[in-house]
């Protein structure tokens, strides 16, 4: 790409973490041709007042830019000699140190000759404001001096500091969740205005080209979906955010194209991640991979023992249920309702949560299913002749289905429920008491009452309860959410995303098909 920059700045990731500005830093180079600087002829260091600022940008990823800013006129300098002078900002501005060339200086609207090349200092003013922007170029320190000449000789001075770094990094995230967003910024050094067609002038590449949703902001200019223009020397910000469709390294590249000849490329990098809980009858909850404890009722005196546990999908909290359907809530997780006043012919023996965490199904021994809050029914094993009973269930990534297991490890599925394998056919050791499904709807585990784990489909092995004190398992749920790309393709995203649906949207089937 040409050294048109993206200019990097972080703000959040899944639940509002900041980095105040720290890539929005304003600077300035306040330059005034007056009596209040002494000093002339040639390479003649301007006396400033209050001296020359060194500016300091932080981590930049590398072909993205920082600023401009304003640290204001404390940070700034005056100078002059009393006469009229001008500066070439193509020949007069000169660069030293490892990050010379990553820094371009850029005359405000209010400079004479601004947007000419030639910036002219009238011996008795206008305050001229000189912005910086950093671009590197380089991985690591991107140090540099920079030295502006004046036609009469005199010159400023002004240190410059910035690292390169390798991307806009959004680490590792629970599929079914996002991180976000993160921002960059396009800016235009050119003369002519940008006018970019975003349907067509970009695009992603990498193994996570599908996970990444890039829109521009509200300040940038355009219909705020397709079409971004920006001003010669002002810059427009984009939202990234990171949507992980599968486990592992999702990093990618988006490619900008401007209409004058302009280009951008920002790397993006981020990890799917995935971790799941087990739960054992007196409450006590073992979490894994990068699934989070929220609390437990192991230290509860329970009226029945647990029988099943669900995750409300954000990575924020999770539901138990007794074998009589009363239900214990903990982090985020809502209750909806129970069946502990209601006689049951069978015991409860599991449970599953709605996409949304809106709702959620018990089971019980006999495949009956209760339905609170948002969930709907799909079909039960209520009327069919079992060889074991049913012992969990897991539903489908739309909310639309949903798997019912057997202590034998049978598979009963419904709705739009998928076969991956079965432990039907397997001598078990122990009974099989739980399963979980992926959040891509591709695989899902079942547990055995030891702790033993037996993954299907795309389901990874992280581990399992085996030898770390938990007592015999009986329910086990993932801490993963559906995945967009699991029934949704990324423009459908994106398009819901800038029409105000976006990641907080936690009601995955809204972008789903029929």
């Amino acid at each position: 790409m040409d050294e048109e920059g993206a200019m990097g700045m972080r703000t959040r990731r899944g639940a509002a973490i900041g980095l105040a500005g720290v890539l929005m830093t304003v600077l300035s180079l306040v330059a005034i041709n007056g009596s209040l600087a002494t000093g002339a002829g040639a390479s003649t260091p301007r006396n400033t007042i209050p001296p020359a600022p060194f500016m300091t940008f932080g981590g930049v990823p590398v072909g993205a830019s920082a600023g401009p800013g304003n640290t204001g006129l404390m940070n700034g300098f005056y100078v002059g000699t009393g006469q009229t002078v001008t500066i070439n900002l193509s020949t007069d501005v000169i660069q030293s140190g490892p990050g010379a060339g990553d820094y371009t200086l850029v005359p405000s609207t209010g400079c004479v000759g601004a947007g000419t090349g030639t910036i002219t200092l009238p011996g008795n003013g206008p305050l001229c404001l000189m912005e910086v922007y950093f671009t590197p170029s380089a991985l690591g320190d991107r140090s540099a001096t920079m030295r502006i000449n004046e036609s009469d000789g005199g010159y400023e001075s002004v240190g410059l500091s910035g690292t390169g770094t390798p991307s806009l990094s959004f680490g590792d995230t629970t599929l079914g969740t996002y991180s976000g967003p993160d921002t960059f910024a396009l800016f235009n050094k050119g003369s002519s205005t940008d006018t970019i067609d975003l349907s067509t002038g970009m695009s992603l590449s990498g193994p996570g080209a599908d996970d990444y949703v890039v829109t521009p902001s509200s300040g940038c200019a355009g219909d705020g979906v397709n079409t971004v223009i920006i001003a010669p020397s002002s810059a427009c910000t984009m939202n990234a955010s990171f949507y992980p469709g599968t486990l592992g390294d999702r990093s990618a590249t988006v490619t900008i194209q401007g209409s004058v000849g302009t280009g951008w490329s920002v790397n993006l990098s981020g990890n799917g991640t995935i971790g799941y809980y087990q739960v054992d009858a007196q409450g006590n909850v073992a979490n894994t991979g990068d699934a989070g404890y929220f609390g437990d009722a192991g230290s509860m005196t329970l009226n029945k023992p647990i029988v099943g546990m669900a995750a409300t999908g954000d990575d924020g909290g999770y539901w138990l249920v007794a074998s009589d359907g009363g239900i214990f809530n903990y982090g985020d997780a809502n209750f909806y309702g129970s069946t502990g006043a209601i006689h049951l012919n069978k015991p409860i023996v599991g449970m599953a949560g709605t996409p949304d965490a809106g709702g959620y199904w018990l089971v019980a021994t006999d495949g009956g299913i209760f339905s609170y809050g948002d969930a709907q029914f799909y079909g039960s094993t209520g009327s069919i002749h079992l060889n074991k009973p049913i012992v969990g269930m897991a539903p489908t990534p739309d909310g639309r289905g949903y798997w019912l297991v057997a202590s034998d490890g049978g598979i009963f599925s419904y709705g739009h429920a998928q076969f991956y394998g079965s432990t039907g056919a397997i001598h078990l050791a122990q009974p099989i008491v739980a399963m979980a499904a992926m959040p891509t709807g591709g695989g899902y585990w079942f547990s055995a009452a030891d702790g033993g784990l037996f993954n299907y489909g795309d389901a990874p092995f992280l581990g399992s309860g085996v030898g770390i004190g938990l007592g015999a398992v009986v329910d086990m749920t993932s801490d993963g959410a559906p995945t967009l790309q699991a029934f949704a393709d990324i423009p459908a995203v994106r398009q819901a995303h800038v029409s105000g649906l976006g990641p907080a949207a936690r009601h995955v089937p809204r972008f789903a098909g029929p």
